[in-house]
């Protein structure tokens, strides 16, 4: 098997065991706080495998590596905000929209093709979600919509946005420096906010939720680093097929240790949507 097809795989691992832990972080610490070790902080363990190239660095990278951080912000903030309040089985395949809108980026951007069976399973995967984030029981209320399905859907349109720019940054300045300067705008912006809240507590949660913390942050980090360098010898397309099956992990875990419970249909739904996001990263 090739060495980037198993990177997709170690990124697909380690982003299910992230969500996971994030969801978890999330609802000890905040949002805001969470996604500043993830960023910020996380930017810290990059910085000395990109400083020599750092000087290399034109006005043109800089400024749209500038950009990419406010928008893993923005995906950031969403997905922690779905995961805090909703179900993460549901978040998460309601997330997995990101793989069509990811595949279409790469398709015009980067002239990549699809067959048409791909794309027969694309349409599998966007009825799975429609599944996943409804609850029909409660059709006729205007509560229908699962408990964070509109941030996990704003996630999934700003995600996949990520994953190509990530992607083109990767291939065409370099996958470490593409992940360091958006991680750094990003934890800013955050710290800003978080100094703006004034919370007294933020450094008590740390402190008492440090081995929690750190271990988000190593197992993100490190599916991150599995991502960019998958595109880097990879199509975009399969690279983010393969990667977005992290749902299963995410979801199996959210099912038997969070002691979650979805319905008939949702089920239903996660299944397909499941079976099409891992069908599309090895059909052709």
């Amino acid at each position: 098997m090739e060495a980037a097809i198993l990177l997709a795989f170690g990124a697909m691992f380690s982003w299910g065991i992230a969500d996971f832990l994030i969801q978890k972080t999330t609802r000890k610490i905040g949002s805001l706080e969470t996604l500043f070790y993830l960023t910020f902080v996380s930017s810290f363990f990059l910085l000395p495998f990109v400083i020599v190239y750092l000087p290399k660095l034109t006005t043109a990278n800089l400024i749209f590596l500038s950009m990419l951080g406010v928008i893993t912000f923005a995906s950031g903030y969403f997905f922690m905000r779905a995961l805090k309040i909703g179900k993460l089985a549901v978040i998460e395949t309601i997330t997995t929209i990101e793989l069509p809108l990811t595949i279409a980026l790469g398709c015009f951007f980067f002239k990549e093709t699809l067959s048409q069976l791909q794309l027969i399973f694309i349409l599998f995967l966007f009825i799975g979600v429609i599944l996943i984030s409804v609850d029909f029981k409660k059709i006729k209320s205007q509560y229908f919509l699962e408990k964070g399905s509109i941030f996990a859907l704003l996630t999934a349109v700003i995600v996949s946005l990520v994953n190509f720019l990530m992607a083109y940054g990767a291939k065409e300045i370099d996958p470490l420096v593409t992940l360091w300067l958006p991680w750094l705008v990003s934890g800013l912006i955050c710290g800003v906010l978080i100094y703006e809240q004034k919370d007294k507590q933020f450094w008590k949660k740390s402190l008492l939720n440090w081995r929690l913390i750190l271990a988000v942050m190593i197992i993100d980090c490190l599916a991150w680093l599995f991502y960019v360098l998958a595109t880097i010898k990879n199509d975009l397309s399969i690279t983010i097929s393969i990667s977005e099956s992290f749902i299963v992990i995410a979801i199996i875990l959210g099912i038997f240790f969070n002691k979650e419970k979805i319905t008939k249909p949702q089920v239903l739904g996660a299944l397909l949507a499941i079976s099409a996001s891992v069908a599309i990263a090895f059909i052709k």
